[in-house]
């Protein structure tokens, strides 16, 4: 009997990614140039995957960051192999998706629940995104990562993911 999984979308398809092959961690960890363990540990819960080990997943699984991130169901043809993420530009999008929502970056930093100087790091590109920040924007403004890191060149929108407040769960708990 397999145990209960409890990741979040990415480590769960990665996961599944590599069941669908028929690899052992070890040889997935091989395909990625990562090693067993760190394969292990996010597939136990422990390690969230990076958007620059997303971005080979994705070159190497033929998969797209939407499809990883559970943004879309399916992949986009339309997408590109990037070698690396650029760091600005990505920054540069995430400005764009932020100023479109007329938001500044403690409000935007409050909206996906993180700091306001990761936003910052994040527009400059001194910092790598997390995915989970990623994930986070794409679903709550409702726009494509793959657009966001560069894969694609024309910008792709979905229905914005609307997320329970604290207070909501509390009113909907009580009644």
């Amino acid at each position: 009997m397999e145990k209960e999984r409890n990741l979040a979308s990415v480590e769960e398809k990665a996961y599944q990614i590599r069941i669908k092959r028929e690899m052992t961690q070890s040889e997935f960890a091989k395909l990625l140039g990562i090693s067993t363990s760190y394969v292990s540990n996010w597939e136990n819960g422990y390690n969230e995957i990076t958007v620059v080990l997303l971005n080979k997943i994705c070159n190497t699984c033929y998969v797209t960051f939407d499809y990883m991130m559970g943004l879309s169901k399916k992949n986009n043809s339309n997408v590109v192999m990037l070698d690396e993420i650029d760091k600005k530009y990505l920054g540069k999008r995430l400005k764009d998706i932020r100023r479109n929502a007329k938001l500044t970056q403690e409000k935007m930093a409050k909206k996906i629940n993180t700091y306001r100087f990761l936003i910052s790091d994040y527009e400059t590109g001194r910092k790598s995104i997390s995915t989970a920040d990623l994930k986070q924007i794409c679903e709550t403004f409702g726009y494509s990562a793959d657009w966001c890191v560069g894969k694609l060149s024309e910008c792709v929108r979905y229905k914005p993911v609307e997320k329970l407040k604290t207070k909501d769960m509390k009113d909907m708990i009580s009644n």
